[in-house]
C-alpha cells in the first residue's frame, strides 16, 4: 500500500472517530434529562441495557465488542444520574475485571471478603447494588439457615466466552407495602 493511500484511509478514520466522539458527547448529554424524565426513580435499568446491547448486535456488530464497548457508554451515562453505591462479592483479579467490565470506574465501589458480608451491607443499605458470582448464588440459595433478601435483576456478561464465568447483580427485595 502506498503511503498516499495509508493517509488518505488514516484521514478518513480520524473523520469517524471525530463524529463517533461528537455522538457520543451527545448522547452523555442527555444523562440529566434521562434523570428528570425518571422522576427520582432508580436510574439502574438492566433490562433496557439488555434489549439495547441485543438490538447493537442486529445490526450486524460483533457482539463481544458492542457490549464492552457500551457498557463503558451506558455507565459513564449512568453516572451522570447518579452515582451508585455497589458492592463486589470478592476480591480476586477475575471478579475484578468481570465488574470493570460490566460498570466501569463510575460508582463507589466496596470490595466484601464474602457474599454474606455483602448481603448484610446491602440489607443494611450501605450499599445499593451487589455483584456476585453466579455460582456463590446459587450455593447460598440452597442455604435454608440464611434469609435470602435479594433479587437478582441482571446475570452478566451477556455474550461470554467459554472461559468465563456468570455474574449476578442483585438488589434489595422491595419491602412490601
Amino acid at each position: 500500500m502506498k503511503n498516499n493511500e495509508l493517509d488518505k484511509l488514516r484521514v478518513k478514520i480520524d473523520e469517524i472517530d471525530k463524529n463517533l466522539c461528537q455522538l457520543i458527547m451527545e448522547r452523555q448529554s442527555l444523562a440529566s434529562k434521562i434523570m428528570d424524565a425518571k422522576k427520582g426513580d432508580f436510574p439502574f435499568d438492566p433490562k433496557r441495557e439488555e434489549d439495547l446491547i441485543k438490538k447493537l448486535v442486529n445490526f450486524g456488530l460483533d457482539k463481544f465488542l458492542v457490549e464492552k464497548v457500551w457498557r463503558q457508554i451506558i455507565s459513564s451515562n449512568l453516572s451522570m444520574q447518579k452515582i451508585i453505591k455497589i458492592g463486589v462479592a470478592g476480591n480476586n483479579d477475575e471478579i475484578r475485571s468481570a465488574y470493570l467490565s460490566h460498570f466501569g470506574n463510575y460508582f463507589k465501589t466496596t470490595y466484601f471478603s464474602s457474599v454474606v458480608s455483602l448481603l448484610a451491607s446491602l440489607e443494611k443499605k450501605d450499599i445499593e447494588l451487589g455483584f456476585i458470582d453466579s455460582e456463590s448464588i446459587n450455593k447460598l440459595k440452597k442455604q435454608t439457615e440464611i434469609k435470602v433478601n435479594f433479587d437478582i435483576i441482571a446475570n452478566v456478561p451477556l455474550y461470554k466466552n467459554i472461559n468465563q464465568n456468570d455474574y449476578s447483580i442483585v438488589k434489595l427485595k422491595k419491602e412490601k407495602i
